[in-house]
């Protein structure tokens, strides 16, 4: 895939950061990759932003219990494959992807395409929108300053992130907004923290009776709850989970037996386990491994 060798870097300003620089067919392009600070561990999984000297560029949103707020710097961009409904939808500034349970595509209109983007875990993201109910933005695309309203100063914003020199302190400029949302927002209720953290320890392979009956609540109370503060039901987000431990061990070569790997990861049969990749990535799982891209915190399908 890669004409010249990945060149990777710390920010010496931030080492949480690092740059990633590389050129494919002929195109020069840089990914900076940010680690979430202490404070908000469980709320981001991350923040990167990407350039590229292109005509255009295509990028998948994998499911995997993220919401993507991405700030557009460069030309506007389309957006695919949204559950299969409001295709080709563009948009030129700030927007919010909320958990998905398909995958989407990103794609650049012009040259140069340029995003800073923030990796939003669900209590993060309850904090930061002040406690909508994030069910209204799962499966869905939108324009973030629609959602916020004019006080939040997206626009703004989105202004400073381009006249940033570098990738980098953009990130700074975006992670400083998002610290003092947060800072202020609400806080999920500890049944929400009690599910998620067990959903994810265990990558998703447990049912919804066992995760309501440790806090002591109801499956439809926690179904509730979870609608309102996570966005996908338990039941949604840990297959999601699952198929996400499934592309890990992929990751690190263990698609020479998919029978086995689907055993590890809790399917039924390999038979269950294509279906969710079908379902999930529109891929087989060796259609996938021939066409990822992997960088330490960083996974990308190439199309």
């Amino acid at each position: 895939m890669h004409t010249k060798p990945l060149q990777a870097v710390r920010d010496s300003r931030c080492p949480r950061t690092r740059a990633i620089r590389g050129c494919t067919k002929g195109v020069a392009w840089e990914l900076w990759l940010r680690a979430p600070m202490p404070e908000h561990a469980g709320l981001l999984a991350g923040l990167w932003a990407g350039d590229a000297d292109s005509d255009s560029s295509r990028h998948r949103l994998i499911p995997d219990g993220e919401m993507w707020l991405m700030f557009n710097l460069g030309p506007p961009q389309r957006v695919n494959e949204v559950n299969g409904a409001g295709r080709g939808q563009i948009y030129r500034g700030a927007i919010i992807a909320g958990l998905q349970s398909t995958s989407l595509s990103f794609e650049s209109v012009d040259r140069h395409p340029c995003v800073v983007t923030a990796r939003f875990l669900p209590r993060g993201a309850l904090a930061f929108f002040a406690g909508l109910p994030l069910q209204e933005l799962a499966g869905h695309v939108y324009d973030l300053e629609s959602v916020l309203g004019g006080r939040a100063r997206v626009e703004p914003l989105r202004q400073r992130l381009m006249e940033a020199p570098d990738p980098g302190c953009a990130l700074d400029l975006l992670e400083a907004w998002i610290t003092d949302r947060i800072r202020t927002g609400p806080s999920a209720h500890p049944v929400t923290r009690i599910a998620l953290n067990s959903l994810r320890s265990q990558r998703g392979v447990v049912r919804v009776e066992e995760l309501a009956r440790d806090p002591g609540v109801t499956p439809r109370y926690l179904n509730d709850l979870f609608r309102r503060q996570v966005g996908l039901s338990p039941k949604s987000l840990a297959r999601v989970l699952r198929f996400n431990h499934a592309l890990d061990l992929l990751d690190t070569g263990g698609a020479a037996d998919l029978v086995r790997l689907a055993q590890a990861c809790g399917y039924f049969d390999q038979s269950h386990l294509n279906r969710d990749f079908r379902d999930l990535l529109d891929l087989t799982p060796i259609e996938y491994v021939a066409r990822v891209f992997r960088a330490p915190g960083w996974r990308e399908i190439g199309d």
